[in-house]
């Protein structure tokens, strides 16, 4: 698992859709030089929730086009990706490339023959990374049928789409103490009142933590974080976060006439949810990053420059809705920013 590779993904690759999570996929399997990737047909068509045919297209694709380069592997196995011995074929990705050399754009989109270098280099159907209104992506995987004959085919009825988000939401992983000291950490920084952290830290221990609590109490910070009573004299009113986690106050819910105050703009201006819009996202990247490329993505930009942004709740309110919409790449965008998969039931 390379979180290196993950990041240059992320960053260059310059397709999006499945070709995009196939593209994390291998870097997930790869070293930090790009090399030793190996995984089988059916582990990377699992883990991209795309049939076996569409996987063997993209990985044709990604060897013509010089960024992919296979090592080893014999040709005409009877299991997809291995030969007659059933070894799986080894990758590596173009050394070039990882250098910072450019390879030219591919055409055609496997999902979209019609876009080519600026698709998004995530998911685009909706549901991936910004348009969260309870679309599945898993189940949107229809691939277009392309000028080189492929057929445009559904996901295999082998693989639920359903299953492994499911799991994650299921009766909470048992964790370490170090594991549950940094999720602890990533509340502590979240929070917004920097008092009291013993008790805190005593009252997150007597709860089941796990990355999707955690990520459920993030997501409620954000939402908390625009309330009238957390702005006022500077959050004189807002709770220690003992007394907010010891009461279950993530539960809470604004009062009737503070609701349309909770998701506009913070009283007097200024850039204090600067990630909730284009304009402040992409003013916050010139500062913190750079400035958005000519026809770039705005999805693929948005999470570089949380990324670059460090934590903050822009990066745990992305994370939640990715966790809530059972997004198939919250564990990619999770180990991108964190250079760690997910921990505990999430991962």
């Amino acid at each position: 698992m390379s979180a290196k590779v993950t990041g240059m993904v992320f960053d260059r690759y310059p397709e999006g859709g499945g070709e995009m999570l196939l593209a994390l996929a291998l870097a997930d399997h790869a070293h930090d030089d790009g090399t030793s990737i190996f995984p089988s047909i059916a582990r990377l068509a699992a883990k991209t929730r795309q049939s076996n045919r569409s996987v063997q297209y993209q990985l044709r694709r990604m060897e013509e086009s010089g960024w992919l380069i296979l090592v080893s592997g014999g040709k005409g196995g009877r299991k997809p990706g291995s030969d007659s011995k059933g070894r799986t074929r080894e990758y590596r990705i173009n050394p070039a490339w990882m250098n910072g050399a450019e390879i030219a754009p591919f055409g055609g989109s496997v999902d979209n023959p019609s876009k080519g270098a600026e698709t998004a280099p995530l998911d685009s159907a909706k549901g991936a990374i910004d348009d969260i209104k309870g679309c599945n992506p898993q189940q949107q995987r229809v691939q277009s049928a392309t000028s080189k004959g492929a057929t445009a085919i559904a996901p295999e009825s082998s693989v639920n789409p359903q299953e492994p988000s499911g799991n994650r939401q299921g009766a909470p992983a048992k964790i370490g103490k170090a594991a549950k000291a940094a999720l602890f950490e990533r509340l502590w920084k979240a929070y917004p009142r920097k008092q009291g952290r013993a008790d805190a830290e005593k009252a997150f221990g007597k709860l089941e933590a796990s990355e999707a609590l955690l990520e459920q109490l993030l997501a409620a910070i954000v939402t908390q974080s625009a309330w009238p009573e957390w702005r006022e004299e500077g959050g004189k009113f807002i709770p220690h976060l003992s007394t907010w986690l010891n009461g279950k106050r993530w539960l809470d819910e604004a009062a009737p006439k503070q609701a349309g105050t909770a998701a506009g703009a913070p009283a007097g201006g200024g850039d204090a949810t600067w990630w909730e819009s284009a304009p402040g996202i992409e003013a916050k990247g010139a500062e913190v990053w750079r400035t958005r490329k000519p026809g770039e993505d705005f999805q693929r930009y948005k999470v570089g420059v949380f990324k670059a942004a460090g934590e903050g709740p822009w990066r745990q309110g992305l994370l939640a809705d990715l966790l809530r919409t059972k997004s198939s790449i919250y564990a990619d965008v999770h180990q991108y920013f964190y250079g760690h998969p997910p921990i505990g039931d999430a991962a």
